[in-house]
């Protein structure tokens, strides 16, 4: 395998396709992954969040998440009332936050879920909601921020860990057209926790699981911004070692590993310009 493949498509045509490729890093755990990624092809896992193609085009608005996000909520609560309230603005970061905390104390960490008795005689779709909470949490979160794509299959288990190389591999700095793992632990880690003053959280979860979920970043992160983001890090772990003192060093490593480049002709503006009209990941596959 040298290559991924990603094939974006038109929502309402499924024939309309722009196909981006990006050439495999020579590391470690590049194998790894990969792995992870024949792993779910094998499976037919699918891609869990076909529309996270996120700030590149205007499928979505503030009102369109709002609306998607309490609607979530709604379909929950009629159910069994675990929230009790909507969302009144996607920047209202301690509505979110106390959001995400409900979805994390009832969904149970990973794979927990498979033998939570809160999903025992009730519909399918009641799990599949409360999760897709927490990922409309973050689409909330990154509205206006970074271009980026998010390629998730959830059916994967998550059930492998990094090792101490692997964390050796890591990185604060994103690069324009690269794909990094994605945070895959339910909870969250010292990244978010730095940022965002969540008051609500239950337990801190650093970086420990990897699967074939993954994130393309179309953005080049400058020296002081990355600076800044591990001097946040930092501050967080010294303020917080009693809490975090049942993690190795090497557990609360910050940031993600770089699994592929983009190769492509076009400028990194002409780039974006391409994919704008597309609004579906309609395949990821390697080659």
């Amino acid at each position: 395998m040298q290559y991924a493949i990603l094939r974006l498509s038109k929502k309402e045509n499924h024939l309309e396709t722009f196909d981006l490729k990006f050439k495999l890093k020579n590391n470690s755990f590049v194998c790894k992954w990969i792995d992870c990624v024949l792993e779910a092809h094998q499976n037919n896992y699918p891609i869990s969040e076909p529309w996270a193609i996120h700030n590149i085009n205007n499928y979505f608005n503030k009102k369109y998440i709002k609306d998607n996000l309490n609607r979530l909520i709604n379909e929950v609560d009629k159910v069994e009332k675990l929230f009790g309230f909507n969302l009144s603005d996607i920047d209202n970061q301690d509505e979110l936050n106390k959001i995400h905390s409900i979805f994390e104390q009832h969904h149970g960490k990973l794979n927990e879920w498979k033998v939570n008795t809160l999903f025992k005689n009730k519909p399918d779709s009641f799990r599949k909601n409360l999760s897709e909470i927490n990922q409309w949490i973050h689409v909330c979160e990154d509205q206006g921020s970074i271009p980026k794509i998010r390629i998730v299959r959830f059916d994967l288990p998550k059930t492998k860990k990094f090792t101490v190389e692997d964390y050796k591999l890591f990185t604060n700095k994103r690069t324009f057209g690269t794909i990094y793992t994605l945070y895959c632990d339910v909870g969250k880690n010292i990244e978010a926790l730095s940022e965002d003053n969540d008051d609500h959280h239950h337990d801190v979860v650093p970086n420990l699981h990897y699967s074939s979920d993954c994130s393309i970043y179309f953005h080049d992160d400058d020296d002081e911004t990355v600076k800044k983001a591990e001097d946040r890090h930092k501050n967080y772990i010294e303020n917080n070692k009693e809490k975090l003192k049942k993690f190795t060093k090497e557990e609360l490593t910050t940031g993600r590993i770089e699994l592929a480049k983009i190769e492509s002709h076009l400028s990194n503006e002409e780039l974006l310009e391409k994919m704008k009209p597309y609004n579906n990941i309609q395949s990821f596959f390697l080659i």
